[in-house]
């Protein structure tokens, strides 16, 4: 199966099992607002790369309703975030790739992308087409997934994951869907608890921070990382220099890079360069 298409299935199945219950509160985007120092939504226009399953475009909008929104994504998750964001009446939806925007050069005051673009064939391209839509001397927020080079016990889990994953992305999306739903609770039971345990000490805190899944809110809530860790086709992870480099490269200047307070992976924020 193309790598795009199967893309496009595996993230349709995980945004149609989300819950659809509402108003949603806090979601990524206010995670990601916590460890940027200045406003994400700004502007009169942006665009979020990769809506998923709509609940950061429901809270940009609703919080927003000056602000207009464009909301792209691959999947059917889509129509998820059409359906959810219907009533705001500021939120245009489209179905395409991130590595084809149909949309005209410098149109956008801002962009924002949440654990997108590592999962495309080539992200440096989707970056040079948010660059490409991105109005002169305008930001684009965006997380990725860390290599995390810098941290022994989780750069060795994240080579075991990719070896398993070389084969568990070959069974049938909703069969891994399934046996990610059960084997939730064990993993929980595994890393998240024993992290929470650790965080009461000072001498263990920084091993509950170095452990993986040491963020679930509860015992099934894993089921859908599990799923994204073990059947993504595509899955990038950088180091902090590859990342400023590809911003670099991209016509991005005053550059940012930090970490989730609570979930590892990069938060990267630049401006698009006025020349």
């Amino acid at each position: 199966m193309d790598s795009l298409k199967d893309t496009e299935k595996t993230y349709g199945l995980l945004w149609a099992h989300t819950d659809r219950s509402l108003p949603v509160k806090e979601w990524h985007f206010n995670a990601m607002q916590k460890v940027i120092n200045e406003p994400i939504v700004r502007g009169k226009i942006g665009i979020e790369i990769g809506c998923g399953c709509g609940y950061d475009m429901y809270i940009m909008a609703k919080n927003n309703p000056e602000v207009k929104f464009v909301s792209i994504d691959i999947s059917d998750g889509i129509y998820r975030t059409k359906e959810l964001t219907g009533c705001l009446g500021n939120v245009y939806t489209v179905k395409c790739s991130a590595l084809e925007l149909p949309v005209k050069d410098t149109s956008f005051d801002f962009a924002y992308s949440f654990g997108v673009l590592h999962h495309t064939p080539d992200p440096k391209k989707g970056l040079s087409e948010i660059t490409r839509v991105l109005k002169k001397g305008n930001p684009a927020f965006l997380y990725l997934y860390e290599d995390h080079s810098e941290n022994a016990i989780k750069h060795i889990a994240i080579k075991a994951v990719s070896l398993v994953r070389s084969i568990t992305k070959r069974i049938p999306h909703k069969i891994l869907y399934v046996l990610s739903w059960i084997a939730s609770p064990f993993v929980y039971l595994m890393f998240t608890l024993l992290a929470k345990i650790f965080r009461n000490f000072t001498a263990t805190r920084h091993i509950a921070e170095q452990m993986p899944f040491n963020f679930a809110k509860g015992p099934f809530s894993l089921r859908g990382d599990l799923y994204d860790r073990f059947r993504a086709p595509i899955e990038y992870r950088f180091s902090r220099r590859g990342i400023h480099d590809m911003f670099i490269d991209c016509g991005f200047s005053n550059i940012n890079i930090t970490r989730l307070q609570d979930t590892a992976g990069w938060v990267v924020w630049g401006y698009k360069n006025d020349a």
